[in-house]
């Protein structure tokens, strides 16, 4: 009698009108695990209904620059010089490479970004299924890389909770605090390291189209990095175009788009998920459409800043980028503010504390949302930063806490 030796084998999972008004953040370190990892994952087949997206009016208003970490406005605390970057500094701050990459790369200058937007009109469409993308790895067997970010699974290590930050947050007691809940956070740099099992994201901040004083340093990192020959997972670009420097990268749609096909679309090539440029106007913006019948190549995945003081507007502007542009949606920013009729970041921390909660449960139940993360810098008021000068969470960043515990 014959028998038969069957071998079972499981694959790994390569893992504005009037003024505008903007945001902040920064970046750190990587480290490559090359540990193996057995990924099981469930395909989801999303069916969507219609909806008409609520109008909505609102002004542009420049807001505070938000360039270093939150700065505890009660106490005169200072800031330690090492977590913290001047609009205007024309020093550079060295950045290790991340560990997404496959080689290490020279250390890098970069400023942290900052930006806000306030959203006054929408475009009602009806919302279609989304495309074949999934918030994680999928029952297909597939060689995984660090966070598994692909084109089909896009969601960090199947957690879209994350955090927007600065240059050195990682180091930070309240990124300990957040670290086993999230997956990614970015820095606003093209070398953000990843930190404590987190993910970092890179991004180009802008391209030779952007005179903004520090662009160039940010674009030699990035230039220093491609030279390496690494590959980055994911790599978004670029940081609020369609808003004035210093704050956001102030680019024309013509001159983005040919850094885009000339500095991002190469990268597609190797294998790179593309995040699209964010936009300060929210869903006001005007640039991504003639900004993508300029690209040769599209991005993968819209990236999205919300500024808003409730739910109502929050969902508009995800609706809209949904609507409008039918890609994944990953919200790279979000915060509380009363953008109407001017720009003013909230101030009851009641109702920071209903946003941050309506606004993770939102996301997290979206489909069209892969990751989400809120800001944390300067130019918010005193009341929303996740953290404070000491790099301690406040009140705003345990409730974000406790919301993305409880997912």
């Amino acid at each position: 009698m014959q028998y038969a030796l069957v071998l079972f084998g499981a694959a790994l999972v390569h893992a504005s009108n009037a003024e505008h008004a903007n945001h902040a953040h920064r970046h750190e370190r990587r480290v490559v695990d090359t540990t193996v990892e057995w990924v099981y994952t469930t395909v989801t087949k999303y069916v969507t209904a219609g909806e008409d997206i609520p109008a909505a009016a609102s002004q542009y208003h420049q807001a505070p620059s938000a360039v270093s970490p939150p700065v505890d406005t009660t106490t005169e605390v200072a800031i330690l010089a090492s977590s913290t970057i001047s609009p205007s500094a024309t020093s550079q701050e060295a950045v290790a490479a991340p560990s997404v990459y496959s080689t290490s790369s020279s250390s890098s200058s970069e400023a942290a970004p900052t930006s806000y937007a306030t959203p006054t009109t929408s475009t009602s469409s009806t919302e279609q299924a989304p495309s074949a993308y999934s918030s994680a790895a999928t029952t297909t067997s597939t060689q995984a890389s660090a966070s598994g970010i692909t084109k089909s699974s896009l969601t960090p290590r199947g957690k879209k909770a994350g955090l927007s930050g600065y240059v050195g947050c990682q180091e930070k007691e309240a990124f300990a605090d957040l670290a086993p809940y999230i997956s990614w956070y970015s820095d606003y740099t093209a070398t953000t390291p990843d930190a404590q099992g987190v993910q970092g994201i890179p991004m180009l901040w802008g391209g030779d189209g952007s005179t903004c004083a520090d662009t160039q340093a940010r674009l030699t990192a990035y230039n220093d990095l491609v030279a390496t020959n690494t590959v980055p997972e994911i790599m978004f670009g670029f940081y609020e175009p369609d808003c004035n420097c210093p704050d956001s990268s102030e680019m024309t749609t013509g001159e983005a788009a040919s850094d885009w096909d000339s500095l991002i679309a190469p990268l597609a090539k190797e294998g790179t998920v593309l995040g699209s440029p964010s936009m300060c106007k929210q869903k006001d913006e005007d640039f991504l459409t003639p900004f993508k019948s300029a690209i040769s190549t599209e991005w993968d995945v819209t990236s999205v800043h919300i500024n808003k003081p409730d739910l109502d507007g929050v969902k508009a502007v995800v609706e809209y980028y949904w609507n409008t542009y039918q890609k994944p949606i990953w919200v790279s920013e979000f915060a509380c503010v009363n953008d109407t009729p001017s720009w003013s970041p909230c101030t009851d921390q009641t109702q920071v504390n209903s946003l941050i909660n309506d606004a993770v449960a939102y996301f997290q139940s979206n489909e069209h949302v892969v990751a989400f993360g809120p800001s944390n810098g300067n130019g918010l008021g005193d009341v929303w930063p996740l953290t404070d000068s000491a790099g301690k969470l406040t009140t705003s960043g345990q409730t974000y806490l406790n919301a993305i515990k409880a997912l």
